[in-house]
């Protein structure tokens, strides 16, 4: 994002600026009986994108879709390939402040159950089949229907889900056929897939209110567009995602998705959301320097305070798919007035009167403005005003944004599965020594609440989702050239030890499996750091592969000095980039996808040949990765729950010295 860009994003509009609480609204609790016989599909063009899938469970799940005008769409679903006897969801209503973007969440549903459905507009249902088939989900299994009081008495079934990050389209004539594989090979296999970040990358960006407003006929554009600045170039490169891929598409319409935030929802190399009086004087100002060399002030700081912007395109088209902990407040967006040296903002239009400053993020005042940069909210003043620290440098009147808690959990069978944040409220990084090292890469909402989770689990097995890896590191030391990035750069938990410290010796004290599954580096891995104590990598979909040295020297397989302590690598994927005329393909890429199996029990049917699930005594989580062409298996890894009971080998700290490591002080 240059800085005419920029420009154009901050003068677009000259609308009436006035607060507002951005959240998807939800529809009004009424269904309605469906057609008795089979209804008729057709092509309508009053539907763009969709529809999608996610937040699945044993009774419930949501379908999401975008809308070509405002208005108001249903679901009908049935337990009939042909839809027939089926039933109509609650009405969808969309708008352009969330453009024309909405979803409804199916209830009552039976466990387990296979469903069809498809998407109603104007009394016509829409005809989005993929292979000929009327698209369909699966619910979740429920312990009930699997409980026997002698052979599995908590009623454990087995479950899978694929996992993976880095879905690139730009510059790619060849994008690789990893969602073509994994559909093929796992449709109905898969109870739902997380998409572990950086589902999109930097495209369309640069879309200003007013070309988004002619490209949709729009007359009159929200307040939404003019407070997020660059709001409508972050829903373009939804669109452009979708558009980019029929294999995307055509995978979330029978697959339920769950989803992380990485930087490339934000922008690239997105750090310092959460450094208070992390700030620069934005007015009039690009950014002229190499990104990659992050030497530019400015250009960091922008990428921190497109969080709120990012963030609120991300909820409309793939993030309503999570589970809500209730610890979410929605994004809030305004215009103040600020007086040079106040620690006041104020906003007469604004209601902060429920705003619970220890339940929301921080406060941004947005990109191209004097104050451009990171406060903290002290206090709520009054239903108009808000103490910050640090005070304000300029007299302007600038936007604002509030952002929210993006974390998310859930529960499947004998699993917690924690859905971290680990862009939004993290502090500026560093690596050279303990003492200037950030702060947090959670924030302290996100950490007390994950510390009291897994301390309360009573799961069997615990899988924590992070964006960032544990770990390896991801400091691009080769592509940025010699060690500039990797002594500056480094975007996984490598750069916050000491809270990664913390983490793992919770995790390590559990007395259970733990499981980090990581993203954002473009290269799959098992990295044991204890008995039962995993940092398992995966992806990328369909990204290039990173080189050896972009993950700070880690070998392929071995000891590894992560830190403050030693890993040891099982295995690893392809690490180096293929430079040879010879293609493997129709690109030069090795895409994986990974599919993790949680095996709780197996089935011995009883006489009458129902089904009888019997528990495991020692239950286990197999990983599979698989070649993303081909599909073929390229390596295995299971962990039971006896592990986690082991006690891990001693490491002298000369140990974690000479293989690379740093002697914890």
């Amino acid at each position: 994002m240059n800085r005419k860009t920029l420009a154009l994003l901050l003068t677009a509009s000259a609308l009436p600026l006035a607060t507002t609480a951005f959240a998807t609204p939800k529809p009004a609790a009424a269904t309605a009986a469906g057609p008795a016989t089979a209804p008729s599909l057709e092509s309508l063009d009053g539907f763009t994108h969709g529809p999608m899938l996610g937040n699945v469970g044993p009774n419930s799940i949501r379908v999401w879709a975008r809308t070509r005008q405002p208005g108001s769409f249903r679901v009908l679903y049935s337990k009939k390939a042909d839809l027939s006897g089926g039933t109509l969801s609650a009405p969808v209503v969309t708008d352009w402040s969330h453009d024309a973007t909405g979803w409804v969440e199916l209830t009552g549903l039976e466990p387990g159950t296979l469903y069809h459905y498809a998407l109603v507009l104007d009394g016509k249902f829409a005809d989005t089949r993929v292979d000929g088939a009327i698209n369909s989900f699966r619910t979740l299994p429920s312990a009930q229907a699997a409980v026997d009081p002698v052979l599995n008495p908590k009623g454990v079934f087995n479950f899978a889900f694929e996992i993976g990050t880095g879905n690139a389209q730009a510059g790619r004539p060849n994008i690789p056929p990893t969602y073509i594989t994994m559909r093929r090979n796992l449709k109905d296999k898969l109870a739902f897939q997380i998409q572990n970040g950086d589902w999109v990358y930097e495209e369309g960006r640069e879309t200003t209110v007013q070309q988004w407003a002619e490209a949709n006929k729009v007359a009159k554009p929200p307040r939404t567009v003019t407070l997020a600045n660059g709001l409508t170039g972050v829903w373009q490169n939804y669109k452009a995602y979708l558009d980019g891929s029929e294999a995307l598409r055509d995978f979330y319409r029978d697959v339920p998705l769950l989803i992380t935030l990485d930087d490339h929802e934000i922008l690239n190399d997105a750090i310092g959301s959460g450094e208070i009086g992390f700030h620069t004087d934005a007015r009039g100002k690009g950014f002229q320097t190499d990104i990659r060399t992050r030497t530019d002030r400015d250009s960091d700081v922008e990428r921190a305070v497109f969080r709120d912007p990012a963030s609120a395109g991300w909820y409309d088209y793939v993030g309503w798919a999570n589970p809500d902990p209730g610890k979410r407040p929605p994004i809030r967006f305004g215009e103040t007035t600020i007086a040079a040296g106040s620690d006041v903002l104020t906003d007469n239009s604004a209601d902060f009167s429920k705003l619970d400053p220890a339940k929301a993020s921080n406060l941004h005042v947005l990109w191209g403005f004097g104050n451009t940069g990171v406060y903290k909210i002290e206090k709520v003043l009054g239903p108009h005003k808000l103490k910050v620290s640090p005070a304000f440098t300029v007299g302007e009147k600038a936007n604002y944004s509030i952002g929210t808690n993006g974390y998310s959990k859930f529960r499947v069978s004998n699993t917690d599965i924690f859905m971290l944040d680990t862009r939004s409220n993290r502090t500026l990084h560093a690596k050279s020594g303990e003492g200037t090292l950030p702060k947090t890469m959670l924030g302290a909402e996100q950490k007390t609440w994950l510390e009291t989770e897994l301390r309360e689990s009573d799961a069997d097995f615990i899988f924590i989702v992070s964006s960032v890896n544990l770990a390896i590191p991801h400091d691009n030391g080769v592509w940025y050239g010699q060690g500039l990035a990797s002594a500056t750069k480094d975007d996984g938990w490598t750069a916050q030890l000491k809270e990664r410290a913390e983490l793992l010796d919770l995790a390590g004290s559990l007395g259970k499996p733990v499981f980090f599954l990581t993203g954002d580096l473009h290269k799959s891995f098992v990295a044991r750091i204890a008995p039962g104590l995993y940092d398992v990598g995966t992806g990328p979909h369909t990204s290039g592969p990173h080189r050896l040295g972009d993950a700070g020297g880690s070998p392929p397989s071995g000891w590894y000095g992560s830190g403050d302590r030693l890993v040891n690598l099982l295995w690893s994927s392809n690490q180096y980039r293929n430079d040879s005329e010879k293609k493997r393909g129709p690109g030069q890429d090795w895409p994986v996808y990974t599919v993790v199996k949680v095996n709780n029990a197996y089935n011995i049917p009883d006489k009458a040949g129902k089904d009888r699930w019997i528990a495991y005594p020692e239950p286990q989580v197999i990983f599979e990765f698989h070649d993303g062409y081909s599909g073929e298996l390229l390596f295995a890894h299971s962990v039971s729950t006896s592990e986690a009971k082991a006690k891990p080998e001693p490491v002298s700290p000369e140990r974690v010295k000479q293989l690379g490591g740093i002697v914890a002080k």
